[in-house]
């Protein structure tokens, strides 16, 4: 004997409606993701600008006109710096896309 609750559980059920929600959360979700972005780099900004006063800039600008030339010759340094542009332009491509 099959009871009728059995045949009751055993159909399939219909798909529930929806009614945007995804859409909405997902939208919601990307405004967020949006925001969080937004103020990280504010933050990093308002981190840096104090540097802008503090640091002797025409002094450093000095130093490193001397001391680029020197470490660009050496090969390995020059390699790990070329690995390096190309991995962060790599990764910045891929974000992109």
């Amino acid at each position: 004997m099959i009871d009728p609750i059995d045949d009751l559980l055993a159909a399939p059920l219909s798909e529930p409606s929806d009614e945007g929600f995804s859409a909405r959360v997902m939208g919601q979700i990307h405004k967020q993701r949006q925001r969080d972005a937004t103020l990280s780099r504010l933050v990093i900004a308002l981190a840096a600008l104090p540097l802008l006063f503090l640091l002797p800039i025409p002094k450093l600008s000095a130093e490193f006109s001397h001391l680029l030339p020197a470490i660009a010759a050496t090969g390995p340094l020059s390699i790990a710096a070329a690995l390096l542009l190309l991995t962060l332009s790599l990764e910045t491509l891929i974000r992109q896309h």
